[in-house]
């Protein structure tokens, strides 16, 4: 097969179905001054901004005064040379677009040759016979979705009003792209992917190559089987070979094959003895190999491919559970691994902009932030190879979802189904080499919504049922059977309820909406929570850089500040989401300047998911998992779910979740009529130390202070100490505590505290009350009184040891400080100071 890369320089026309003729991109000549420069692979609304015709539409209110875009039809125009060599003799050849968004009409030489409408899989068009010598015109067509659903129906699939304009159930691209809570609407169009010209004289083509991976416990026995999609190109049947090398372990194996006209399956299977396993991070190395598949047929080779994978056995333990419902727990290798993680949603709003630069500085944070999961949200993509390969040799968990999200699809309608069908088979066999994907869902919440929402009582009752149960698991089984599937998150299966708290997964929002009394996270028993969280600030220069640069737009509920809120603020007046402020801290929202609220929403998000993740955490593997919403974000938000922003800044409470997700914790709980001190050590060998627990007052006393020698297993937690709750007077001056020292150092920490913060005594601090010192690359801080939320910066570019962290009373605090400088201590959090 060879190519001709057709990326780069295009040309770009417009028309809003009165003015401007696409059809006129189509001809040999053209008015050039019609036209604007555009860029392959990429995205109208990017042509258009460095074009001067829109403004940055992360800025400010740009993003509404551009849904022009998105309402007008847009045609690319590019020629190109095709030799007599290319055209010569029995070859064939074909365009192929790697990405269209979303509905495309294709012409070469005026006439038209193709027709596609999903985004998330390629369109190849045969071409043979209709390239000129010399130059050819391609032109493309393309409607972002809004006109090519325009006939379809809205009513009886409406979740909000807005899907009477758009009719997102209908379009297969991310559903994000239409607006939710934590995004604004901004309908991508364009050739979003690489385009290229092939042509081969051979008689077949090889297209997509899946590499399957099982690993046997029992006999440490490997298994690559590999299945090579074929093309036969010739008129009748052809003997092919198949031959799959799996290099570093010096196997190799071949099988025949007829290769038919039309579409053919080839497979070949490689077997390893004892490989090397791939591991998730923390339990070991990320092992890969590369496996090499080449095509021979007519004993030419007609194609090849090169690939990593990697070993390793992966199970979800649903067995029962002793006290209620059912285990959720995933081991790999045999080992159960507790999951930590985030919900990962698209990178960015306009999706040709992500690259794998991008993706690697995310999956830098999340490691930093202590991850070993990413659940893919079903709203978004099928994430991109670059994605998977990254999270593979890092040893990332990827729970992938195909992307349909609250909402009722038309599955029911031949067209549609037919395409989601070759959208899934098409990413199916694209991501089966990854050792980082361990499980596909069929949907996020459709289920829960009949449920719940009224989804199986109004409109057209469960049109899409059938996808999720039946169509999706069946084209796994052959495509891809050694991965779990589910079909929709949360899924309890075989008792009613998917959202039931002790069996499968959860999505445990009963906090985190109307209810912002994070405590209440404390008495979930979920078994694998995988999506809840609480709001708060981006950092402070991505908040000010979405603000705009207008003064009168920089502050608390400007007009711009509303275009980037989440929306869950306006579900209420007075908004839940400002009342958390009041609620917990005694201060109005209203009343602050931005960089106020940039700290003191910052450190009660971070305490919000601190309590998330210690609950979960303690209970392991009665629960099994700490995966909260969401990780990051796809522009620049005022308020957000978030721990890293749109221009990959650390939030506030970046360090609440690191720190309450490091590999050995402690988390301090009260349990009926007690205090219990739990430790978790997710290492591979026990942990021991000396612990010191009890009560500290706020102004620096310890009525309790107790002090124990103390083991942490392997790979657990345990209860490792506690004292009567009678024994803890006063709730509204002191916390209880736990400090695990080994070797004298301070290994891990935390405190509970009773009443809001707003109901607690404070002393009075300021940051004058902070003693600090240097040494050895170090920095030191003490106080004689409790300190909250000592901040060292709020731009969250910089990676330091830790940052919004407390003092407590006369503890010295040490952490890593390399520069030159010493830290200058921005805000504390002692109220009324």
């Amino acid at each position: 097969m060879q190519s001709l890369d057709l990326c780069g320089a295009w040309r770009i026309r417009w028309s809003d179905g009165v003015r401007g003729r696409l059809e006129y991109a189509n001809r040999e000549v053209t008015d050039d001054s019609r036209y604007i420069d555009a860029v392959v692979p990429g995205e109208v609304h990017l042509d258009l901004w460095r074009a001067g015709l829109i403004a940055d539409p992360y800025v400010g209110a740009n993003a509404l005064a551009a849904r022009w875009v998105e309402e007008c039809l847009w045609a690319y125009r590019r020629e190109f040379d095709v030799s007599r060599e290319m055209l010569k003799g029995h070859t064939r050849s074909w365009l192929v677009f790697e990405g269209l968004d979303l509905f495309a009409t294709i012409f070469l030489n005026g006439v038209e040759i193709g027709r596609h409408g999903n985004s998330f899989h390629p369109c190849r068009v045969e071409v043979t016979g209709k390239l000129h010598k010399g130059n050819n015109v391609l032109s493309v067509h393309l409607d972002g979705g809004l006109w090519g659903v325009s006939d379809k129906p809205s009513e009886g699939y409406l979740m909000s009003p807005d899907q009477r304009l758009h009719k997102r159930h209908w379009l297969r691209k991310p559903q994000c792209q239409f607006g939710w809570d934590w995004s604004t609407r901004l309908i991508n169009v364009g050739i979003h992917r690489p385009v290229r010209l092939e042509w081969t004289a051979g008689p077949a083509r090889m297209d997509q190559v899946a590499p399957l991976v099982t690993y046997s416990l029992e006999t440490g026995r490997g298994t690559v089987r590999v299945r090579a999609v074929v093309e036969g190109l010739a008129e009748g049947a052809r003997k092919g070979r198949l031959v799959v090398e799996v290099v570093e372990a010096g196997r190799s194996a071949a099988a025949e094959c007829e290769v038919r006209p039309g579409m053919n399956v080839c497979e070949a299977s490689v077997e390893v003895d004892h490989p090397d396993l791939w591991w998730p991070v923390g339990h070991g190395e990320q092992a890969l190999y590369t496996v090499k598949t080449s095509l021979i047929v007519d004993g030419k080779v007609i194609g090849q491919d090169e690939r990593r994978v990697g070993f390793r056995h992966v199970r979800f333990n649903q067995g029962p559970h002793p006290k209620s419902g059912r285990y959720f727990t995933l081991k790999v290798n045999g080992r159960p691994i507790f999951c930590k993680g985030g919900n990962f949603v698209p990178a960015d709003m306009i999706f040709a902009r992500l690259d794998r630069e991008r993706y690697q500085s995310l999956i830098d944070l999340a490691l930093e932030a202590n991850f070993n999961f990413l659940r893919v949200w079903g709203g978004g993509l099928y994430e991109s190879d670059d994605f998977y390969d990254l999270c593979d040799r890092r040893g990332i968990l990827v729970w992938q979802e195909f992307i349909f999200a609250c909402g009722r699809y038309p599955v029911t309608d031949e067209a549609f189904n037919a395409s989601v069908q070759a959208e899934a088979v098409y990413n199916i066999r694209r991501l089966a080499n990854h050792p980082s994907l361990i499980a596909w869902c069929g949907n996020n919440e459709n289920e829960v919504g009949a449920w719940h929402w009224g989804y199986d009582k109004k409109g057209v009752i469960l049109p899409d049922y059938a996808l999720y149960h039946l169509i999706l698991p069946r084209l796994l089984k052959v495509e891809d059977p050694t991965r779990y599937y589910q079909p929709t998150s949360p899924f309890s299966p075989g008792v009613g309820d998917p959202n039931r708290d002790d069996v499968g997964d959860q999505h445990p929002w009963t906090v985190g909406f109307l209810n912002t009394d994070f405590r209440d996270y404390r008495k979930m028993i979920s078994r694998f929570p995988n999506e809840g969280g609480i709001l708060g600030p981006t950092s402070l220069p991505t908040m000010l850089a979405a603000l705009g640069p207008e003064a009168a737009q920089q502050r608390i509920n400007s007009f711009t500040w509303q275009v980037h809120d989440n929306s869950v603020e306006a579900w209420g007046e007075p908004s839940p989401t400002d009342g958390m402020i009041m609620q917990w801290l005694g201060k109005e929202i209203r009343a602050m300047s931005v960089e106020d609220f940039v700290y003191w929403g910052g450190l009660l998000q971070g305490e919000g998911l601190r309590e998330y993740i210690d609950n979960f955490r303690r209970r392991m593997f009665d629960s099994a998992s700490a995966i909260f919403w969401m990780f990051n974000d796809c522009w620049p938000a005022t308020r957000s779910w978030t721990i890293v922003d749109y221009y990959l800044r650390r939030t506030p409470a970046f360090w609440a979740v690191k720190r309450a997700m490091a590999p050995i914790h402690l988390v301090v709980v009260e349990d009926g009529d007690a205090v219990a001190i739990f430790g978790i050590n997710e290492t591979e060998l026990s942990v021991s130390g000396e612990l010191r627990y009890g009560v500290f007052n706020l102004s620096g006393e310890y009525p309790l202070d107790f002090h124990l020698p103390v083991t942490i297993p392997a790979n657990s937690s345990r209860e490792i100490a506690g004292f009567s709750r009678d024994q803890w007077e006063d709730v509204k001056g002191s916390m209880a505590f736990a400090v695990l020292t080994r070797e004298g150092r301070m290994t891990a920490r935390n405190r509970l505290i009773s009443p809001f913060f707003k109901d607690l005594r404070w002393p009075a601090m300021t940051v004058e009350d902070i003693r600090m010192t240097r040494s050895g690359g170090a920095v030191t801080l003490k106080a004689d009184r409790f300190v909250w939320g000592v901040c060292l910066d709020l731009n969250g570019e910089t990676p330091l040891a830790d940052n919004v962290f407390d003092l407590y009373p006369g503890q010295a605090y040490s952490m890593a400080w390399p520069g030159a400088d010493d830290p200058r201590i921005l805000r504390v959090g002692n109220l009324g100071s």
